[in-house]
């Protein structure tokens, strides 16, 4: 058992307690065993077994890094498992030589070792890699790699794109500093089949959105989520297919460097028009502040358009200026929302 004591101010009032910036409530680690002076098996231990909380920073390198990040990433406790945040050159490279151990206890013929391998290689097959990839083998030269049906064409993941090798290797570290808090992994499939780790815990995440292309930008949130459902992922992200997947009272706005206010959680409203909006309207809402989703050119273009299309409804247009405007209308191609505008700003301009 595990508790905090909140003791309040001695200045505090009879029934209720006030905290202001000097009156901060006391906490003291509480366990069952060693009372309230130690907790060795809480979260204020070196290495907590059963507290799970890592950090990722945007690099997410799957190899290289200097000598003293790699140290520190392999410290035991919870400062490993954060090094990568603080640490430009922190490699995650850790995840495919884990994999190589399970390989090299598999052929041993150690069976948990061998389930182990076959979880990781089935988590990471299930949509997470783009155009179908999954994960075929791993080898003495790492994790290999495949498009669905075709193993004979299977890679090896460091030959893969910077964004292959970033969501595999954040994966990959993520289950194994799991098991290795907390000396086990429980993980098996969900209703539809789905495979999933069942093991608590919190994990932060600097720019998730980093090397991904847009349409593994607007999945990766849920996939996440519905793989790891114990697990509370806080991330900061400047994509708007990102936030999409936050929770509710989940999406908190951070303020500019010149703004003067402080982080909030956004409205309902809000919150509505970004999870069920389209990635335009996220873009455009105050979240964002995308005064237009439209190029320079496009503008200047649209611009243009709205005085030479009123003189061709209203019948003035030469011949050379129709022409122009079915071109520009062509070029311009416009989407249905922009149609909109458009009109909104003919009607406008009537007036």
């Amino acid at each position: 058992m595990l508790g905090l004591d909140w003791t309040a101010p001695e200045t505090a009032s009879t029934g209720y307690a006030t905290f202001g910036m000097s009156q901060q409530p006391q906490l003291s680690p509480y366990d069952k065993e060693s009372g309230w002076a130690g907790a060795a098996r809480g979260p204020w231990a070196t290495n907590p077994q059963g507290w799970f909380c890592a950090a990722y920073g945007p690099f997410r390198r799957m190899a290289g890094g200097s000598g003293e990040a790699q140290r520190m990433m392999l410290a035991p406790g919870p400062a490993g498992r954060m090094a990568s945040l603080f640490h430009e050159d922190a490699s995650l490279a850790e995840g495919v030589n884990w994999l190589r151990e399970l390989h090299l206890r598999a052929l041993e013929g150690q069976e948990q070792a061998s389930e182990l391998l076959e979880t990781v290689k089935a988590l990471l097959s299930d949509g997470l890699l783009p155009d179908g990839y999954i994960a075929m083998r791993v080898s003495s030269e790492g994790l290999w790699v495949a498009p669905p049906g075709e193993s004979e064409r299977a890679y090896p993941l460091r030959e893969m794109s910077d964004g292959f090798r970033t969501v595999a290797s954040l994966v990959l570290d993520m289950v194994r500093q799991l098991q290795n808090t907390y000396g086990t992994l429980n993980a098996g499939t969900d209703h539809s089949g789905k495979p999933v780790i069942r093991m608590p815990g919190i994990v932060i995440i600097d720019e998730v959105d980093a090397h991904l292309h847009v349409t593994w930008q607007r999945r990766i949130g849920s996939w996440l989520r519905s793989h790891f459902p114990l697990i509370q992922f806080i991330v900061t992200s400047h994509s708007p297919y990102i936030c999409q997947a936050a929770d509710p009272g989940g999406l908190i706005r951070l303020p500019g460097p010149e703004e003067q206010r402080g982080p909030e959680v956004v409205d309902d409203a809000l919150y509505r028009r970004i999870v069920y909006g389209s990635g335009e309207d996220v873009a455009l809402s105050e979240l964002f502040g995308l005064e237009t989703p439209y190029s320079d050119r496009a503008e200047q273009e649209r611009r243009e358009l709205v005085p030479l299309e009123r003189k061709v409804f209203a019948g003035h247009a030469t011949d050379a200026e129709a022409r122009e405007y079915r071109e520009r209308t062509t070029r311009l191609s416009s989407s249905r929302s922009a149609r909109v505008e458009e009109v909104a700003t003919r009607l406008e301009y009537d007036e």
